[in-house]
């Protein structure tokens, strides 16, 4: 499948509790060998990651904790696994999504721009 993506697909969406952050780089690694030898550019393989988490607490996980952990967490994937959006899913409370769209979201795009720039 992640053959396929690469040769032939414009975005792959993989699930953190299917595929945890650790198990991306080897998957990015093949989809962008895919592309390459389809004569395409791996860029032209937009990713985007289904997450899942809880705020809270010192954080003793991937999205297990206050919301600047997420933030570097996040951070971190768009960065070196150029993950390029994120959807939550699964999620329990209306309080979370406020929560990410006001605290975590901005704080990505901000790391993300200054990785960018420096």
């Amino acid at each position: 499948m992640l053959q396929l993506a690469g040769r032939t697909a414009d975005g792959w969406v993989p699930s953190s509790p299917a595929m945890p952050p650790e198990q991306l780089a080897a998957a990015n690694l093949v989809i962008d060998e895919a592309a390459v030898t389809a004569g395409r550019s791996p860029r032209d393989v937009l990713r985007i990651y289904n997450i899942e988490g809880t705020f809270g607490g010192p954080g003793a996980g991937f999205l297990q904790g206050p919301p600047r952990a997420w933030a570097q967490q996040l951070t971190d994937l768009a960065v070196a696994q150029g993950i390029s959006g994120f959807v939550l899913y699964r999620v329990g409370s209306a309080d979370i999504i406020k929560q990410f769209a006001a605290e975590v979201a901005p704080a990505v795009r901000e790391a993300v721009a200054a990785e960018r720039v420096g």
